[in-house]
């Protein structure tokens, strides 16, 4: 990748402003949007409750962010019924693309196969819609986070990423590196989970990483781009 200085449209465009914590509030909620109205960022996830109202700031602020919502999130442990008719539920909402936690119990017991039908269950339920599948790296060794890298490309995701931001550590340059070697030009790679400034999006850029999911430090990343 390219090691040239990122201006603050191209950061912007590999966004997705995230309220997607426990405690995220209709407040944050409201903010994230501003911010990605204002400088154009890619999507705004939010947690479920909160998509009607997402739907509705776009529509009247005449917004272009993508709409995104979790699946399966954090915890990933649903039942692969559950989290289809979960995926299928929010497409109402006008969501364009879903980051889908995969069953690391299932992945830690090495039960290959269920993870990888369960990621082919919800893509084939959202159709055209763009699937990510968060693979949380904490819980993993190089070989577990190999598998998963595999189960997402197999399973039809277009992307694969670090995690859901809830565990002590995700996306580390060691991580994102290593998932980019492992899935190739067969997926892209989003980091999420201790991605808070400028610095470290340009070195995990010329990793290979395409999308960074981030929340309060949104706003100080696109700053610090800004200024440049």
């Amino acid at each position: 990748m390219s090691k040239e200085k990122l201006d603050v449209k191209t950061v912007a465009s590999m966004l997705d402003v995230s309220a997607v914590q426990a405690s995220s509030t209709k407040k944050e909620v409201l903010e994230y949007a501003e911010i990605a109205i204002k400088y154009d960022c890619k999507a705004v996830f939010v947690l479920p409750c909160f998509l009607p109202l997402l739907r509705e700031i776009r529509g009247e602020r005449g917004g272009k962010f993508l709409i995104g919502a979790p699946v399966g999130f954090p915890a990933g442990g649903a039942t692969t019924e559950a989290k289809v008719l979960e995926a299928k539920s929010y497409l109402k909402f006008d969501v364009d693309e879903f980051d889908l936690m995969i069953n690391v119990g299932f992945l830690l017991s090495g039960m290959y196969q269920e993870v990888r039908d369960d990621i082919k269950a919800v893509k084939d339920a959202i159709g055209d819609k763009i699937l990510k599948v968060i693979v949380e790296c904490h819980y993993l060794d190089d070989d577990l986070m190999k598998y998963a890298a595999e189960a997402v490309v197999s399973g039809g995701a277009e992307w694969v990423k670090t995690g859901t931001g809830w565990t002590p550590t995700g996306a580390t340059f060691e991580n994102v590196a290593y998932l980019k070697k492992i899935v190739g030009n067969n997926a892209k790679v989003k980091a999420a989970g201790g991605v808070r400034n400028l610095e470290t999006v340009q070195k995990m850029v010329e990793l290979g990483v395409e999308r960074f999911g981030v929340g309060g430090s949104a706003k100080k990343i696109l700053a610090e781009a800004e200024s440049l």
